[in-house]
């Protein structure tokens, strides 16, 4: 039976040329001729790490790189016909680039050896020529296969400011999160290890939260986004990752608290792990100011009693800044509406544009909380929003008022037809 595991594989070989050499692997293993396939595997292994240092060289100018090739061609000067120069390129890669971990090193080595007693007339006790089996045949093709032919060549010691270049490139061309996380994946994440992906996740950290400079400015939106992708795809070791380095990921400048609090958001366990210092930094700063503070979803215990604690809050509420932005507003909004709470999240609305304490915050929370929703607002809850008009005068007092209502009335007469009445509504005309 074939194995379907390695034809899919086969088929994520990232060089052309390697994955058509390949198919006489493919062709030796499924007739069973398994000799040939181990020794043919090896001269494709070697060839394909050669393949991609050669694209290092001439396509990122990978100093390592250069390097590796310059030694290696001086070993097939002096010896055309030794076989050394194998052996030593898969030494150098090992020891200069991220293409081969310890375990991908110990398989290909192993490899070598098992094809040597393949490819030389070296006979057993019963005077057999040595033949591996269906097993160890399987074995390595599949190693070979994810430790070194899938991998492309960038898994240099570049990587990260390949990524960072990358990043900024594409930051006003992909807005879509949905196709950014894909991008990402098929150019980078679904090609790297474990071991990269820490490297990555640990710089990126470093350039959004802890580096001030103009380039770090311009793409700390974007680098954001990335991180967050990172933690969707690998987020059970970047936690742990996190929590073992606590105080590399806890030294925080205050500067990006925004951005802090938008990843907390949505993986509320990391601030968990951070130490006592920048957790304690971090809530006393947000509890201070009401717009961060409803912003901080994270601090509450699920979105429900966030807004209860939201709607509580009063201009006289003691923060040093109790003005609430609709972008905030709309955020929590929003959330609550991804968590299924969609009458908590409605309702939240129209208790925060009931709140206006000022004309000009009436007229901005009408314009984005109120208006935008008007043809998703049901029965009760336009009747809510009829009552909080009535009911504050920095709403009903207001020049927009009449504009305003008049919008009201037409999603009133949508629902209700004729039979609302408006009489004990006095100042909603």
């Amino acid at each position: 039976m074939r194995d379907f595991s390695i034809e899919l594989q086969s088929e994520k070989i990232y060089s052309a040329k390697t994955r058509d050499y390949f198919q006489e692997v493919i062709k030796s293993y499924y007739s069973e001729s398994y000799r040939s396939a181990v020794v043919m595997l090896y001269s494709i292994a070697v060839a394909d790490l050669l393949y991609k240092i050669e694209e290092l060289h001439e396509t990122y100018s990978d100093p390592n790189a250069t390097k590796i090739l310059e030694e290696i061609k001086t070993l097939q000067t002096k010896n055309s016909v030794s076989a050394e120069w194998e052996t030593k390129l898969i030494d150098l890669i090992k020891d200069k680039t991220n293409l081969l971990e310890p375990s991908d090193y110990l398989h290909i080595n192993t490899l070598r050896q098992h094809r040597h007693l393949c490819a030389h007339p070296v006979l057993t006790q019963n005077f057999e020529l040595y033949r591996p089996n269906k097993e160890t045949t399987r074995a390595h093709i599949r190693n070979i296969l994810e430790g070194v032919l899938i991998k492309p060549p960038f898994l240099s010691r570049k990587i990260f400011e390949d990524l960072l270049e990358n990043l900024s490139s594409i930051k006003t061309i992909i807005y879509d999160e949905i196709q950014l996380e894909r991008h990402l994946k098929a150019k980078y994440l679904d090609k790297i290890n474990p071991k990269v992906t820490l490297h990555i996740f640990r710089s990126l950290w470093k350039v959004t939260f802890k580096t001030s400079n103009q380039l770090c400015d311009d793409n700390r939106e974007i680098n954001l986004r990335a991180i967050l992708i990172i933690l969707k795809t690998d987020y059970k070791n970047l936690i742990t990752t996190i929590a073992t380095e606590q105080d590399y990921y806890s030294d925080l400048d205050e500067k990006y608290l925004m951005n802090l609090i938008t990843l907390f958001n949505q993986f509320p366990e990391i601030f968990k792990v951070l130490n006592d210092s920048a957790k304690i930094l971090i809530q006393n700063i947000i509890e201070k100011d009401a717009d961060l503070d409803t912003y901080a979803v994270f601090l509450s215990e699920n979105i429900t009693a966030h807004i209860n604690k939201i709607s509580s809050i009063t201009w006289e509420s003691g923060y040093e800044e109790t003005h609430i932005t609709t972008e905030s507003i709309l955020y929590v909004f929003n959330y609550a509406n991804r968590e299924g709470n969609r009458n908590v999240a409605f309702d939240f609305l129209i208790e925060m544009f009931g709140k206006s304490h000022q004309y000009s915050i009436a007229d901005m929370r009408f314009d984005h909380l109120i208006r935008p929703f008007l043809n998703e607002f049901d029965k009760d809850e336009i009747r809510k929003i009829v009552k909080v008009v009535n009911s504050n005068s920095q709403i009903h007092d207001r020049r927009e008022a009449r504009s305003s209502n008049y919008h009201i009335r037409n999603r009133i007469e949508e629902l209700y037809g004729a039979t609302f009445d408006f009489k004990m509504y006095s100042y909603f005309k």
